[in-house]
């Protein structure tokens, strides 16, 4: 089994933990001891889990687009969700979700951060998608490059980016930082899919975004890693933010650091308004 095969059947495997185990339950279970949650800015997983009650209704997910990289330690999964407060009753709430993976030790796979978007109902599920080439039958051992080097490089190119859309403004940044098929998971909307669509919804809500990145990770392969933060929406025309919130990517490049880093996935969600807004 390739290591991308691997890391699909353990989203499904998690999924139906959940079903089994509860969602928190399947949480503990899957996620790794460092792994990050947004409840709603990041927290680490696995101590708001400990204080978190159960919740006896039925969260299921599917993945229809996973990625991972050529060394295989490093991964993506999006796709689907929906809640029933019934496990036998109909869906009441429905959104997307993007994980991302790290291979133990042991061979299996822990989710390093967790989050999702809340969307009407899809009037269909896409069927799972996939890279054309699974390259990932090399070894670990081969890759020499230097992980913490890594994260650090893709932290500033992050920070880069959010320069640049200061700047010169996100559409223009987009060129420079997106991939072509870019997928873009906001709230209230379906999945968007490719740069055109990214640049349409940007120009949705004329306005200026800037982010602040806390955190991320590269692969052994240097052409896959993730950053996550929070971000600030001033609209066009006032002086001050009206919509402040958190975001996650994922990030592709050649394999041992050849090219420059883009962005395959983005998500952003805003925050809850302060009591009293």
């Amino acid at each position: 089994m390739t290591a991308l095969n691997s890391l699909v059947e353990s989203d499904r495997s998690f999924a139906r933990a959940a079903a089994e185990l509860g969602a928190n339950g399947a949480f503990r279970a899957y996620l790794a001891d460092d792994a990050i949650l947004f409840r709603p800015r990041a927290v680490n997983a696995q101590e708001w889990l400990r204080e978190a009650p159960d919740n006896f209704g039925l969260l299921s997910w599917e993945p229809v687009l996973a990625s991972v990289s050529t060394a295989g330690d490093l991964g993506f999964t999006t796709g689907p969700w929906e809640y029933r407060e019934d496990p036998d009753g109909p869906a009441v709430e429905h959104g997307n979700y993007f994980t991302v993976w790290e291979l133990q030790a042991n061979g299996s796979w822990k989710a390093l951060v967790d989050h999702g978007t809340r969307n009407p109902a899809p009037e269909s599920i896409a069927s799972l998608r996939l890279p054309a080439k699974d390259s990932d039958e090399r070894r670990l051992r081969e890759y020499g490059l230097d992980l913490e080097a890594e994260r650090e490089v893709l932290l500033q190119v992050d920070r880069a980016f959010a320069g640049s859309a200061a700047t010169n403004g996100t559409l223009q940044a987009l060129a420079a930082y997106v991939t072509s098929d870019v997928r873009v998971l906001r709230n209230d909307r379906q999945p968007l899919d490719g740069i055109e669509a990214f640049r349409t919804l940007i120009a949705e809500r004329p306005g200026t975004f800037d982010w602040r990145v806390l955190g991320g990770g590269a692969s052994r392969s240097g052409d896959l890693g993730y950053t996550y933060g929070e971000y600030r929406f001033t609209a066009a025309g006032v002086d001050v933010p009206i919509e402040t919130g958190v975001y996650l990517r994922a990030w592709r490049r050649g394999a041992n650091g050849s090219g420059n880093w883009r962005v395959v996935v983005d998500l952003m969600t805003p925050l809850p308004d302060p009591p009293g807004d």
